[in-house]
């Protein structure tokens, strides 16, 4: 192990001395650590805090290979962000493919050639870097890499939609319950998120945290519609268990409004505004993003549907959230009268 760079690799190796040899390839960017133990490394990497993990696809072990260790990674959502570089005397594309869509982030074969096995690690790190701007609390990109993959979106000139979603009556939640229980809200939400987005592409679907209970969902038209019914039903299920059996029988919990006046606030659910549509004539760039999809959410959690879509050239020509109000609830209310 050493300490001449500021980079920590932990490797999953079940032979020593070839794990010895990466150690002293890898030793002038940072520290190494290895273990042969897969079923070890969530308890690993949270004591050791990798920078990036190499895996060995071919491993001793009764039940695990390098594929199935990087899924348990990848279902962590302490760690599905953690970059993943594979190492397989497979050259067989089937195993390649399997484990690109295990999770990892690029692969060398072996035998390994160090210049080239250095060139791809400081390629996944810089990438890393550039894209993992993420939440702490969640483990989902942030900001600027939500704002990164709309200009991407744009560029493709293909309309995408994108879905604005944050909790209902957050703050007397988080006021009542404690912040332990509102951080837990929260990661509920990034890990159904998370596992939708392991469903799909990444051209099909794009999941990020702005912050706080604030989400943003970037993709196709139906891929996004699909995720946002099956975020809004997971999540109803899942919240239940922040709450007691009298409170879910009466269907409220008591706690304080912003003027410090106790009442009766509903369980918690999600509110979730849809733009579809979107392209460079209809949202000229991120700002205006954030604003048509503040106006949206607004408007969506004054209508009578949990998830809400909007068209981005009728959302972009309603200034008023008021106005977008009523267009929402008369188009709800003619759908009910053809049903009817």
């Amino acid at each position: 192990m050493t300490m001449a760079g500021a980079e920590r690799f932990l490797i999953l190796e079940d032979d020593a001395a070839f794990a010895q040899g990466l150690g002293q390839v890898l030793a002038p960017l940072g520290q190494t650590r290895f273990t042969m133990y897969p079923e070890r490394l969530p308890e690993i990497i949270a004591d050791f805090k990798p920078t990036l993990l190499i895996v060995d696809y071919n491993l001793n072990h009764p039940t695990l290979n390098g594929i199935k260790a990087t899924r348990l990674v990848r279902q962590n959502p302490e760690t599905n962000l953690l970059p993943v570089l594979l190492l397989s005397g497979e050259d067989d594309m089937a195993v390649i493919e399997e484990a690109f869509k295990s999770g990892i982030d690029d692969y060398v074969l072996k035998p390994v050639i160090p210049r080239f096995l250095v060139a791809k690690i400081e390629n996944l790190l810089f990438q890393s870097r550039k894209k993992l701007n993420a939440q702490a609390l969640s483990g989902l990109p942030g900001n600027a890499a939500i704002e990164t993959e709309f200009y991407l979106r744009l560029a493709r000139k293909r309309p995408f939609s994108v879905a604005y979603t944050d909790l209902d009556n957050f703050k007397p939640f988080n006021d009542e319950k404690g912040v332990k229980r509102g951080d837990q809200a929260i990661q509920v939400i990034a890990q159904i998120l998370y596992q939708l987005r392991r469903e799909a592409t990444r051209e099909d679907l794009f999941i990020g945290h702005l912050g706080g209970d604030d989400f943003f969902l970037l993709g196709g038209k139906t891929q996004v519609r699909i995720a946002t019914r099956k975020l809004e039903e997971q999540f109803a299920a899942a919240a239940k268990a922040f709450f007691t059996a009298d409170e879910l029988k009466n269907g409220h919990y008591r706690g304080s409004d912003r003027q410090g006046q106790f009442r009766f606030f509903p369980l918690l659910t999600l509110s979730t505004a849809v733009l579809d549509g979107i392209t460079k004539d209809t949202v000229a760039d991120f700002l205006q993003l954030t604003q048509l999809a503040s106006v949206a959410k607004k408007a969506a959690k004054k209508a009578e549907k949990r998830v809400t879509h909007f068209e981005a050239v009728e959302l972009k020509a309603s200034s008023r959230p008021a106005s977008l109000y009523r267009e929402t609830k008369s188009r709800a209310k003619k759908k009910r009268s053809a049903a009817g």
